[in-house]
């Protein structure tokens, strides 16, 4: 049914493995997440065009990395859209599971008051988990992050973020670490998780962390490898989203069927690798 004009806000779930960002890309060959999503959008009549509908997105995630709670806004006519009649347009690999009714205008990357991000590290060599924890209480507060970012890219941004939460957790043979802040620089989190490693390896000190937050030091840092991160959250003030439960439990039945495969090659090829 077409109806009045009202704002929605989506939240999108995807495995970034075979997408080049999420961001739509100026090459129209290049597949992103976005771009998937727009074309599922448009099929369905429930946006025909960006600029119109006020589009926006909570953030822009690189490469490779996935999403659990990546949030989309934007205006449409089209009161019957739910999100399993969005996921029937839309690859295996990305889906939306909850609807929200935001305010006239409201803007998804703008309005965003936490970004939550969980990075998976696959414990290939011994590291110091306390010395890691240590290390990470420094970065807790406002610090000019650019340390801890690419440095192409940031001119007119600001380089001031706040962070307000690290957990480092044991998950043998994985270390999870989250992070949480209003907002981050681009690759931010992976040279965090970098950064922390080399502490818990014991190749830097955990002095040097607080050397870089402060700017005595300019430091390029590679990044973690994209595979490990997600964007575990987004949340903002008063936005209810309302959870549509069979597209729930499709995309769990998909998930496990996946789990089951990685998990098997996994023991495939760590078995090949003790022969």
């Amino acid at each position: 049914m077409q109806g009045e004009v009202e704002r929605v806000a989506l939240k999108i779930g995807y495995l970034g493995t075979n997408y080049q960002g999420f961001q739509i890309q100026p090459q129209a060959e290049l597949q992103t997440v976005e771009g998937e999503l727009f074309k599922a959008l448009k099929k369905l009549g429930v946006m025909e065009d960006r600029k119109a509908a006020g589009y926006s997105y909570a953030g822009r995630t690189d490469k490779g990395v996935h999403a659990l709670a990546q949030v989309v806004a934007f205006d449409t006519t089209n009161q019957n859209m739910t999100a399993r009649m969005i996921n029937s347009m839309l690859p295996n690999d990305i889906w939306t599971f909850a609807i929200a009714k935001p305010h006239a205008g409201f803007n998804a990357r703008k309005e965003a008051i936490r970004r939550e991000y969980r990075y998976f590290l696959f414990l290939q060599t011994e590291l110091d988990i306390a010395r890691m924890r240590e290390a990470s209480e420094l970065l807790i507060g406002t610090y000019n992050f650019s340390n801890f970012s690419q440095r192409d890219g940031l001119k007119g941004k600001s380089l001031i973020k706040a962070i307000k939460q690290v957990d480092i957790m044991n998950s043998d043979p994985f270390i999870i670490i989250d992070i949480a802040a209003s907002g981050f620089l681009r690759k931010m989190v992976r040279e965090i998780v970098s950064a922390l490693c080399m502490v818990g390896s014991g190749k830097r000190a955990k002095s040097w962390i607080q050397d870089l937050l402060d700017l005595k030091i300019k430091e390029q840092i590679e990044p973690a490898p994209a595979i490990g991160l997600v964007l575990k959250d987004v949340s903002y003030h008063e936005l209810e989203f309302v959870v549509d439960e069979y597209a729930k439990r499709r995309i769990t039945a998909r998930l496990k069927k996946d789990l089951f495969f990685h998990a098997t090659m996994a023991k495939v090829l760590s078995d090949m690798i003790d022969v």
